[in-house]
């Protein structure tokens, strides 16, 4: 369900178009509170999607001290640690008027799973190299 959010966020984020769009983009990655990376790794590659499509070239992390109007060339991140969730990630663009949230939740560590199991499935019999999921699901 990543790698096809990653895609659903790729298209929304070329439709709403550049900077000058006047839109504003958050990452939100929610993980259990023994995550020891923040953002996740997850969380920063929604945002290197989004800035490519969109030409955002600033990283903020946390608003926590931050003053006067939000510049339109930021992606923000938020990190929770909270409790046992195994992920989640939503992808937020604030329009005037409207928003849309993209959101993919792990509900348990099943999918993680699956997911190596159709990876390694894949690989079967292809040449040695670097392989993505997106290969895998056929994304």
């Amino acid at each position: 369900a990543v790698n096809l959010t990653m895609q659903l966020t790729a298209l929304a984020a070329k439709a709403l178009g550049g900077v000058a769009s006047g839109v504003d983009v958050e990452v939100i990655d929610r993980h259990h509170r023994y995550k020891e990376d923040s953002p996740s790794g997850t969380a920063l590659e929604f945002g290197k999607i989004i800035a490519e499509a969109m030409g955002q070239t600033e990283h903020v992390h946390g608003r926590q001290g931050i003053l006067g109007p939000r510049p339109q060339t930021e992606i923000g991140y938020h990190a929770l640690r909270v409790g046992d969730n195994p992920g989640e990630h939503a992808i937020v663009f604030g329009m005037l008027g409207e928003t849309i949230e993209l959101t993919v939740r792990a509900t348990n560590r099943d999918c993680y799973a699956l997911g190596a199991l159709a990876a390694a499935k894949y690989l079967v019999g292809k040449d040695a190299g670097l392989h993505a999921m997106t290969d895998v699901l056929g994304l």
